[in-house]
């Protein structure tokens, strides 16, 4: 016959020990004091005869066995929230997905017709807006996020990274650049976060930060601004990728940057909507390996143009 199992208070203690790897902030999360964490997560390792953390000073690391008991713990949570689930069944096959409009619009919508297609059993609710809510709070069960990653509490997977170079447009009002040097006499439009310095360096030309004709800190209306010959700009290659393929930007010269931030999806590790957001990534990793195997276009070809 099974033993009795240790009691909650101790169960709770060590998962939000193990979650914020911090003894007094599981304490302040739980309204117990630090004595109290100790003697709980004591009590499991008297229990299991095995160190689940290695004490580092003021702070703790889960060991081997603490990160065994973790998973398992997370696991028996999440099936305790299922069991308390008080929405409909048929809710289940409903993933809500937190996404930025520039993704949303320039690589996930154009796509969902094909996830439909595979997946007629799964509705999707697309939340896309600047400001995001945090994954698995306000029902979101999925955020594609652009970033360095490291969600804390979350499952994480990286779907693509991405590089950034100049781009203009077609019809741009003068003679296009023949060289990286060349575009320090342009109009140049610049992002927060991509620094045209930075390119120049990669380019073998050594400079300040060039003096921008207007600077905007949302990448899609970026590249409006340079279709509509405002200027050029350092477009990051997934948002710009369609532009380029249907010749409304060309890229110029071969130099690129990777970018900082990576796309990832994130989701909740104990939601009880998991084989449906496994479902979701497979596809959503899918479509992205392909959306890179189509290549960007090539660098535009100044001197063949001039000639």
């Amino acid at each position: 016959m099974p033993g009795r199992p240790p009691s909650l208070r101790a169960i709770a203690a060590f998962e939000a020990a193990a979650r914020h790897q911090s003894f007094a902030k599981a304490a302040d999360e739980l309204n117990l004091t630090h004595g109290a964490i100790s003697h709980a997560i004591r009590s499991l390792e008297d229990r299991l005869g095995s160190e689940l953390f290695d004490r580092q000073g003021r702070g703790v690391a889960l060991t081997e066995p603490g990160r065994v008991l973790a998973g398992r713990v997370r696991l028996g949570i999440g099936l305790l929230s299922d069991a308390f689930e008080t929405k409909p069944w048929i809710e289940r096959s409903k993933l809500v997905v937190s996404v930025l409009p520039g993704f949303a619009t320039r690589i996930l919508v154009p796509r969902l017709k094909r996830f439909r297609q595979r997946h007629p059993q799964i509705e999707l609710e697309i939340r896309a807006n600047w400001s995001l809510a945090p994954v698995g709070e306000r029902e979101i069960d999925v955020g594609l996020r652009y970033g360095p990653g490291g969600w804390a509490s979350l499952s994480a997977v990286k779907l693509l990274d991405e590089t950034v170079f100049p781009v203009v447009s077609p019809d741009y009002a003068r003679a296009l650049p023949r060289t990286p040097a060349e575009l320090l006499q342009h109009d140049l439009i610049t992002h927060p976060e991509l620094s045209w310095r930075v390119w120049f360096a990669a380019a073998g030309i050594e400079t300040t930060e060039p003096r921008a004709v207007l600077t905007i800190d949302d990448s899609v209306m970026m590249l409006e601004l340079v279709k509509q010959r405002a200027g050029i700009a350092l477009g990051r290659s997934l948002i710009s990728q369609a532009d380029l393929a249907s010749g409304r930007l060309l890229r110029l010269f071969d130099v690129e940057l990777k970018a900082d931030y990576s796309y990832w999806m994130v989701w909740n590790p104990v939601s009880p909507k998991l084989a449906n957001i496994e479902l979701f990534r497979a596809w959503l990793s899918e479509e992205l390996a392909d959306f890179a195997n189509d290549g960007l276009s090539e660098p535009h070809d100044q001197a063949s143009q001039a000639a």
